[in-house]
């Protein structure tokens, strides 16, 4: 799947509010990071974190790698793009 469409699924299947959300775009931002390393540095609890990740995973917005991190499938410079085309159009 392209990217850009991965992104827009992602914009209409996750609420901007949900701890799901919250992780992906985390993981947009700073890269590949351990569910401790989320959970610390969001505030998110672990107990929230892991079945976040859990879901992204199925939906595959995140891969895990071989050190049992999770990375992102959306870049940072996606979600930037988006964001900035967004604010053209409202002009």
């Amino acid at each position: 799947m392209r990217m850009s469409k991965l992104l827009d699924k992602a914009l209409v299947d996750l609420s901007p509010r949900s701890s799901l959300f919250k992780v992906l775009l985390y993981l947009a931002f700073k890269g590949p990071a351990s569910p401790s390393t989320i959970s610390e540095e969001t505030g998110i609890s672990p107990g929230t974190v892991r079945p976040a990740l859990r879901a992204l995973l199925a939906k595959k917005y995140v891969t895990q790698e071989m050190d049992r991190s999770y990375k992102s499938k959306i870049t940072f410079t996606e979600i930037v793009a988006d964001l900035y085309a967004n604010c053209l159009r409202k002009d």
